[in-house]
């Protein structure tokens, strides 16, 4: 996981999370964690944590560039139908 942050490789991301989800469930249930198991899991999580930031930051950084560019659509339009004309206002 601390690879994939350090990319950042969200599939990676993705996967990792995703086989958390399935696997620490079908560990727990084999009976308590050992100590060991405890200080590891708990890194885990703190990774984890650090990666479920690292994507919101990067939604929050989408988010706006993609309302930026929605709100720029207008122009963008308008530019690219002037690129249709020649200098002289002739269709091209």
């Amino acid at each position: 996981m601390s690879a994939a942050i350090a990319q950042p490789d969200w599939d990676a991301m993705q996967k990792l999370s995703a086989s958390l989800a399935k696997n620490i469930p079908l560990l727990a249930e084999r009976g308590a964690w050992t100590a060991l198991e405890q200080t590891e899991l708990l890194q885990l999580r703190k990774i984890h944590a650090q990666a479920v930031k690292i994507c919101s930051e990067e939604k929050e950084r989408l988010g706006l560039h993609l309302g930026a560019l929605q709100a720029n659509k207008e122009g963008w339009v308008a530019y690219a139908a002037l690129g249709e004309y020649d200098l002289d206002g002739n269709q091209a």
